[in-house]
């Protein structure tokens, strides 16, 4: 008896969990909205902010559970928060005036409600750390309301300002208060990976609209999967194991960092880029549907889809980074793979289609396969 007291079982995502995943779901397809009808550098802004203040609460609830759990009276706040989740992604769309205030509004009761979950459900010391933070959240929430009021041009900018506040939070935070649970953890974000990766095989299947009629448009199909499949490869074939090992041989202190920095920052960007590689298989599948039925070739419909390079460039960097902080390796293969990516993406703009898409998955393959033969390599020399 005294064994089982001493290594008590793990805590797991929980059902309610994924049933709370499901808004998420939502909430990334509407933002892969915004980047398949972006026209320039401010709407792609304005995607990344919408997608950081979804990432950073929606982050904390998984904070939240993870300190918490989820009791009967936990399920009942996870219910109520994706009420106020929807709302906001429902809000994505409308990029000016109501639709922003809304958006706001919906956040604030977000933050409200996680901060009373966790003073209520989270113990001392945890409510004590939530009255350091919930402040900058409060001020986050009234900035995107503020952006919703003022009718203005640059208000848009109101929705970055609190990029700055999450910086001095992540910064700041030591993880006093916080008994972080690696393996739950890692567990979420992984699932949330799935979600996103999910979200770039609806995108593939909405952009052809129905059954591809050609072997061209079958190549393109099948190739987009392979694509996903290796995206899928690079993250779970080892690196969330490994990560989860870490984050349990780290003391507190360290464990937090990789939290902070490795997942609510560097997972962040990761996602960005997977949503920048939705819309621009979205769009060369598009593409290729509107080519088959005119009988001739067709510019990208829902946009450029170049972006699928820019994509993949910023999910390798970002993924990177996640290493760095997680102390994986190796980092230098990623790094250049993003930099293969972006020099494409920027100076190669005669490649659309299926042969984009070919040439995307060959140099990721490329990349796996080295990384995973050094990786055995010295694995061997041990």
């Amino acid at each position: 008896m005294s064994g089982m007291s001493e290594h008590p079982a793990p805590f797991r995502a929980q059902t309610i969990e994924l049933f709370f995943d499901l808004v998420f779901v939502f909430t990334i397809t509407q933002i892969t909205h915004l980047v398949e009808h972006a026209h320039g550098a401010v709407d792609y802004l304005y995607a990344l902010s919408v997608l950081m203040l979804v990432w950073w609460m929606y982050g904390g609830y998984i904070w939240l559970t993870n300190h918490a759990h989820t009791p009967k009276t936990m399920r009942l706040v996870l219910v109520a928060a994706m009420a106020g989740f929807l709302v906001m992604a429902l809000a994505i769309p409308e990029s000016h005036g109501d639709g922003r205030l809304v958006f706001g509004l919906a956040y604030l009761y977000i933050v409200a409600l996680h901060f009373l979950a966790f003073f209520w459900q989270g113990g001392k010391a945890a409510a004590r750390a939530m009255l350091r933070i919930v402040p900058f959240n409060i001020a986050a929430a009234l900035l995107v309301i503020a952006a919703g009021m003022i009718e203005a041009d640059w208000s848009w900018i109101l929705l970055l300002a609190p990029a700055l506040l999450y910086v001095v939070v992540t910064i700041a935070n030591t993880g006093d208060g916080f008994a972080l649970d690696a393996g739950h953890f890692v567990e979420r974000h992984g699932l949330l990976l799935i979600i996103v990766l999910g979200e770039i095989i609806i995108a593939v299947g909405s952009g052809f609209g129905g059954l591809p009629h050609d072997l061209n448009a079958f190549a393109m199909l099948l190739l987009a999967v392979a694509l996903v499949a290796t995206l899928w490869w690079s993250y779970f074939d080892r690196d969330d194991a490994l990560a989860e090992h870490r984050m349990l041989q780290a003391d507190n202190r360290k464990r937090t960092r990789i939290a902070l920095f490795g997942y609510n920052g560097a997972h962040l960007f990761m996602i960005a880029g997977l949503i920048l590689i939705a819309a621009g298989l979205k769009a060369g599948t598009a593409a290729l549907a509107v080519a088959d039925a005119a009988g001739h070739g067709a510019d990208a419909a829902h946009g450029s889809d170049a972006i699928l390079l820019w994509g993949l460039a910023l999910y390798l960097l970002a993924d990177a980074a996640f290493r760095a902080f997680a102390g994986l390796g190796p980092l230098v293969l990623r790094l250049l793979g993003a930099i293969v990516f972006g020099a494409l993406a920027a100076f190669v703009h005669g490649i659309h289609g299926t042969p984009l898409v070919a040439l995307a998955l060959g140099i990721l393959l490329l990349l796996l396969v080295v990384e995973a033969m050094l990786s055995r390599g010295k694995s061997a020399i041990a």
